[in-house]
């Protein structure tokens, strides 16, 4: 995550392959930019990577961890769709 003193941009993508949506998007100074979809295999290469990396920062082999599973529904929209519904005009 960078802030420029006015903005922020996040940066690699945020991908949410658990819920329905698989929403996939970066924050590019402070505007929601959508990513192109991933498909099944891409999604579990970066988990893979992820684990790797994990594993060399914390100086431990990496782990394969179980499929994640989806999250219940919540009740109200989190952060991100909050976020995202003006800009995106979708209530």
């Amino acid at each position: 995550m960078t802030f420029d003193g006015e903005t922020i941009s996040l940066h690699p993508s945020i991908g949410n392959w658990t819920l329905k949506c698989r929403s996939h998007y970066v924050i590019d100074r402070g505007k929601v930019v959508e990513a192109g979809p991933w498909s099944d295999e891409q999604v579990e290469s970066e988990r893979s990577r992820d684990r790797a990396a994990k594993a060399r920062f914390y100086g431990q082999s990496p782990t394969v961890e179980p499929s994640a599973q989806p999250a219940p529904p919540k009740a109200t929209p989190g952060f991100w769709r909050r976020l995202w519904s003006p800009i995106s005009g979708r209530f």
